[in-house]
């Protein structure tokens, strides 16, 4: 059986669940199970029920009763799997259930703050972005057009390395993802510069500086392009940026009305946590639009360790 695609709940009973729409929407195009996962626990229930076993037993059956009769209201599959967790640690219950399903990919509903449409990742969401060993996508509460716009952003690599495999990763996640929500695929390259004032102090210290940055850039560029062109990109759906990467970005997104961007992350391990790369942990952040968020080839999760 494929590996399934994994909605992950909001645990109000009554909330709309945007997680489980837009998840359905994947497993439907790419024809594989969808299994949807809530954790039920609540503190508030463990005190009114107290310890009595079986008084407990009948409340979980009443709680699994009533997430059914919720999921068939929001989702027409029939073969739609519904995991009910009823652990104090959330976090340690999703990660055990998601390497037990093995999940193409994990999708998870994060809040937005208020006008600003950004993401407020909680604890959990982290967690899910660094460490599960499958792509995650946050989505926001927001429908996706009906040909929705997929943005992904690349970093084609260095002289050493012209064609970057993450590079090569992400452009794959995105053009599969496009084409199961019948999209359209744009890629974009942000060449990251340095603030305008530093600009001016050493335009001013170093004759034709000013040029210089010109011809920098249209090396990049066109190392872009050619990138894109050997992946098969049109040059009408490759853009390139210049600005710092997580802000510009943003506004890009913003501005063209994207519906998601998908981006590769860089994980270092270090003794207190894993990081996924300044600038990528920023780019996320800061997204108004939906994000996919695609790990390295040979990601080695902690979970997994």
């Amino acid at each position: 059986m494929s590996p399934p695609i994994l909605a992950i709940l909001d645990s109000d009973l009554k909330a709309p669940q945007p997680a489980l729409h837009k998840a359905q929407q994947i497993a439907d195009a790419r024809q594989v199970p969808l299994h949807v996962l809530v954790n039920a626990y609540s503190s508030a229930m463990v005190r009114a029920v107290g310890v009595d076993q079986e008084r407990q037993n009948a409340a979980r059956a009443q709680i699994h009763k009533a997430w059914q009769k919720r999921i068939g209201e929001l989702t027409d599959r029939d073969d739609c799997e519904l995991s009910i967790l009823w652990q104090k640690d959330s976090m340690a219950a999703l990660r055990d259930s998601i390497l037990v399903l093995g999940p193409a990919m994990v999708v998870v509903h994060t809040s937005e703050e208020g006008v600003l449409r950004r993401h407020l990742f909680t604890p959990r969401d982290w967690q899910l972005i660094r460490k599960a060993p499958c792509p995650v996508l946050c989505v926001h509460g927001r429908q996706w057009a009906s040909s929705p716009k997929i943005l992904a952003a690349l970093d084609p690599g260095s002289e050493e390395q012209p064609n970057d495999p993450l590079a090569i990763r992400v452009l794959d996640a995105a053009r599969q993802f496009a084409s199961n929500v019948a999209g359209a695929l744009q890629a974009c390259h942000v060449m990251d510069e340095v603030d305008d004032s530093l600009i001016l102090l050493v335009g001013e210290a170093i004759p034709d500086y000013s040029g210089g940055m010109e011809k920098v850039r249209e090396f990049y560029r066109e190392r872009f392009l050619k990138f894109g062109a050997a992946q098969g990109l049109d040059q009408d759906q490759m853009t390139t940026l210049s600005g710092p990467v997580a802000p510009t970005l943003a506004t890009y997104c913003e501005e063209q009305n994207m519906d998601v961007l998908v981006v590769g992350t860089v994980h270092r391990n270090l003794p207190e946590r894993l990081l996924l790369g300044a600038t990528a942990e920023s780019v996320i952040t800061r997204a108004s639009t939906d994000v996919l968020v695609i790990k390295p080839e040979g990601f080695q999760s902690p979970w997994q360790a």
